[in-house]
């Protein structure tokens, strides 16, 4: 009896002391120390991550000997990014009109001690070490870098002939070879996420492909991953897109919103059901969805009579000043003379954002809804799918 009561004393006293240091771990934060190589005299050092949907960029470091320090705290692991600005080897000028930075290093956040090690002139190559996260991605970070760095290279090199090149060619060239790196490192990753389905690194990875699988490839590679990172901000990234995926499938009954149009009025999708209805989504600096407006127009003459309509959706998140994000899409509206209901995704996107609930990834894209609300049919870019499938419904 008292041998059993010990034995259990112990395991409580382990248990204790375990949560304990964990507890400690997660007060202290995190520190982030970089030795970096031929600094020279370039702009600060940067270490920029996202904490609760706000991209934090901190310049605000220590120096100790050879060493640059960081310090903070978050509240979940999470990719980082580290870098240095004002370094001539890690930007392309020449025959460029905006400049164009090198890629960053990246690495996993988390409330650890971690050391990076590298060279400022070549900072996406840098080494990593501290956390188990890092250390689960070192089993292929090496490689990545090393194609990062072809890539950058020959990018450099491009921009840099083009005028001997007198055109394209090298251009074109560098942009392949981006094509078959992203492949290549795509191919990196899907084998480490095979080999690693409990790493909170392939959740990562799986949440950088949702474009690129069909909801089935999506669903079963998220059901292989590990249960532990299924809440992390990369799992919950997956498992939104799959619902969003799903509540947009066809036959499924439209999200419902309701939206305030252009003049004020209260725009319902509910009060639409008996016509069908055409969701317009657009943006005002949107080239294609302005040029698809003379053949919507055509439609919309052409069948409105017989039971259809059009909502325009647009969406204006880059211009951040109210009064002028209103004003000027209104103003596209009026110039291009748009007869049809017209709502702002901006008005209390708060309570509904209809770019993300429709699982708008590109404009102009193009939704049909049935007389009973639901998908019938959905399109992206041009317009022309959209009148083989109007003919079909009303007969002319």
């Amino acid at each position: 009896m008292y041998k059993i009561n010990y034995i259990l004393l112990a395991f409580t006293s382990l248990f204790i002391l375990f949560a304990s240091c964990t507890s400690k771990k997660e007060a202290m934060g995190y520190s982030v120390k970089a030795k970096i190589d031929n600094p020279e005299n370039f702009s600060p050092y940067y270490l920029e991550y996202s904490d609760h949907g706000e991209l934090v960029v901190d310049t605000n470091y220590t120096v100790d000997g050879d060493w640059i320090v960081f310090k903070g705290k978050i509240n979940e692991p999470v990719v980082a990014s580290f870098g240095v600005l004002g370094n001539p080897e890690n930007s392309i000028t020449d025959n460029i009109d905006f400049p164009m930075e090198a890629p960053p290093l990246t690495f996993f956040l988390s409330n650890d001690k971690i050391e990076i090690v590298g060279d400022a002139n070549h900072i996406y190559m840098a080494h990593v070490q501290g956390g188990s996260a890092n250390q689960d991605w070192s089993a292929i970070k090496m490689l990545e870098n090393d194609l990062i760095n072809q890539d950058w290279t020959l990018l450099k090199d491009a921009y840099s002939n083009l005028t001997s090149d007198g055109g394209s060619t090298v251009l074109s060239n560098a942009f392949r070879a981006r094509r078959d790196k992203l492949k290549k490192t795509t191919v990196l990753r899907e084998d480490f996420i095979h080999k690693h389905p409990n790493s909170i690194v392939s959740m990562y990875f799986l949440s950088g492909m949702l474009f690129g699988k069909s909801l089935p490839e999506l669903k079963n590679a998220y059901a292989q991953l590990g249960n532990e990172y299924k809440n992390s901000r990369y799992g919950r990234v997956i498992s939104d897109k799959i619902a969003g995926i799903e509540a947009n499938a066809i036959g499924v009954t439209a999200i419902p919103f309701s939206k305030t149009d252009m003049n004020g009025n209260l725009v319902n999708l509910e009060d639409l059901k008996g016509s069908y209805v055409l969701l317009d989504f657009w943006g005002t600096l949107c080239v294609p969805c302005i040029q698809s407006f003379p053949h919507l127009k055509e439609l919309y003459a052409k069948y409105k009579d017989k039971g259809f309509e059009i909502v325009g959706i647009a969406d204006e998140n880059w211009q951040k000043d109210e009064v002028k994000r209103i004003e000027g899409w209104k103003k596209v509206i009026e110039r291009e003379d748009l007869p049809w209901i017209q709502v702002l995704n901006e008005k209390d996107k708060d309570q509904l954002d209809l770019q993300k609930a429709y699982q708008i990834t590109a404009f102009p894209t193009l939704i049909l809804l049935d007389k009973e609300g639901k998908i019938a049919a959905r399109f992206t870019g041009k317009s022309d799918e959209i009148a083989i499938k109007l003919k079909e419904i009303f007969g002319s």
